[in-house]
C-alpha cells in the first residue's frame, strides 16, 4: 500500500493547512484560533498531535506528530495534499 494510501496519513494530509499553520505559530491562544482552523484542531487533539497548554493555548507536539509520519516529516503533508498520483480529490 503506497504510503499516502495510509488511513492516518490520509487524516494528516487533509488536516496539514492546520498543522503548516500551527507550526508557523508556535503556540496560539485558545481565543485566537481563526474559525477556518477551530475543526481541524479539535480533531488534532483528539489525535494527539495537538495539546491544549494550560486550558489557555493550543501547541503543536512534534515528537507525535513524527511519529505518525515517520520517515516523511512535515513537508511531506503539503506535498501529499498537493495530490500525487492516486491521492483521493476529496483532500484537495
Amino acid at each position: 500500500m503506497p504510503v499516502f494510501e495510509q488511513p492516518m496519513l490520509k487524516l494528516l494530509g487533509s488536516l496539514s493547512p492546520t498543522i503548516t499553520w500551527l507550526n508557523e505559530k508556535g503556540s496560539v491562544d485558545v481565543s485566537s484560533v481563526p474559525e477556518n482552523h477551530l475543526e481541524a484542531i479539535k480533531q488534532l487533539e483528539r489525535i494527539g498531535v495537538v495539546h491544549k497548554r494550560n486550558n489557555r493555548s493550543y501547541e503543536l507536539q512534534r515528537i507525535r506528530l513524527k511519529k505518525l509520519l515517520g520517515n516523511l516529516g512535515i513537508e511531506s503533508l503539503a506535498a501529499a495534499v498537493d495530490a500525487p498520483p492516486g491521492f483521493p480529490s476529496e483532500l484537495n
